[in-house]
């Protein structure tokens, strides 16, 4: 057993990147419902695939507040570095191709937690 002063700091700082959207009643010949399912598919599609993602969530909106978003996605990554690998990874590029055609507005947050 360590004492205090050879104890081990065991933290890992993660980044977590948060994207709000609201999406287009109506785009690419598909409704507003339709598209959400598409993008949420594609996106949960990526989990295990996309090498530098540690995980992603994935969800519609429960609330339908004046506020609210229409769909939120969390995903962690090991580093900044990590998280443009991912950006840039073809598969994630085509899903962001498409949710660029049927939302109306992105918000995005990354920030920092301890695990």
């Amino acid at each position: 057993m360590l004492d205090q002063g050879e104890r081990q700091d065991k933290t890992l700082k993660i980044l977590k990147h948060l994207v709000i959207w609201r999406f287009h009643e109506m785009a690419e010949g598909k409704t507003r419902e339709e598209n959400m399912r598409i993008v949420a598919d594609k996106l949960r599609a990526l989990i295990g695939v996309a090498p530098t993602l540690l995980s992603l969530e994935v969800g519609e909106d429960v609330l339908h507040s004046e506020q609210s978003g229409d769909m939120a996605l969390v995903c962690e990554f090991k580093s900044i570095e990590d998280m443009h690998a991912y950006r840039d990874f073809p598969p994630h590029a085509e899903v962001s191709a498409y949710i660029k055609k049927v939302a109306s507005e992105r918000r995005v947050a990354d920030f920092y937690i301890e695990k």
